[in-house]
């Protein structure tokens, strides 16, 4: 069993506080999407997009599947697309892998099995508590993913494609200031301002719902959307899948938690159906 690594970090470490927490950030009112086949949210400590994971989440509690395919990132360097077959603990209960399609992807070597690049990888743990609350009963395949080519990212859609499964892409947007070494010279004046228009642009490109013009705008503009590569298979995944629309459901910066302008990451929760 994968043991929490990120509990008491990034979301509460108790069973008592997180329930606590989730309960604040449910609150807010959504719009339902029974017909949802993907979402995109953030990945960040809950203090920061929390209230943006949870009301995307909120959106799609009344979708009927109960297996999701949680596309995350490989912050650590690991270059590989992982996954685990292990059950994952968080301080709400165990959750258990998709072993039998995980087990599929593992045999046509399409992903690769480690453990080790799982545990150190924060943005598919920090997802599992928001299923918890919403769903009681469910299976998850976790994926992830490097820095991939197109045509990479085009085959893995061909493997991942199922229509039992329902797909998570797991990103936070623009990282902005000296720590993500991300400052243009058109920012200086009004970086918050600066930042939230360039989400605006990525978003609207989103939702043109073209996963190359997406990918090939984000590398050649260099731009710092960590989880670009999910996002991409999952607009390539949902597409095929039979989507149409995109709707941006909620937005927030850092800077709403933290006051700070000079480092700031941005946080969109989007909902493809």
């Amino acid at each position: 069993m994968r043991i929490p690594s990120f509990a008491g970090t990034f979301y509460p470490g108790t069973k008592e506080e997180l329930l606590s927490e989730l309960n604040l950030l449910f609150q807010e009112k959504t719009e339902y999407y029974n017909d949802a086949l993907g979402i995109i949210v953030p990945h960040a400590g809950y203090v920061y997009s929390g209230k943006v994971a949870a009301k995307t989440y909120k959106a799609i509690s009344g979708i009927s599947k109960r297996k999701f395919v949680i596309l995350g990132v490989d912050h650590s360097g690991f270059n590989i697309v992982a996954t685990s077959k292990l059950d994952w603990l968080t301080p709400l209960g165990i959750t258990k892998t998709d072993k039998d399609f995980i087990n599929k992807l593992i045999k046509e070597n399409s992903v690769t099995r480690n453990e080790t690049a799982m545990m150190e990888e924060h943005s598919i743990e920090v997802q599992l508590p928001f299923l918890q609350y919403i769903f009681k009963d469910f299976k998850f395949v976790p994926i992830q993913l490097p820095v991939l080519s197109y045509k990479k990212i085009l085959e893995l859609r061909d493997i991942l494609i199922s229509e039992d499964h329902f797909f998570i892409a797991s990103s936070d947007f623009t990282h902005y200031g000296i720590n993500y070494q991300f400052i243009p010279k058109e920012s200086l004046h009004n970086p918050l301002d600066y930042v939230k228009k360039l989400d605006e642009e990525i978003i609207k490109i989103i939702r043109e719902f073209d996963g190359k013009k997406f990918y090939d705008f984000i590398v050649q503009k260099n731009l710092t959307v960590c989880g670009f590569i999910p996002i991409t298979l999952l607009l390539e995944i949902t597409k095929k899948l039979g989507g149409k629309k995109i709707k941006k459901i909620c937005y927030d910066t850092s800077f709403s938690s933290s006051g700070d302008i000079s480092n700031i990451v941005s946080y969109s929760g989007l909902i493809i159906y």
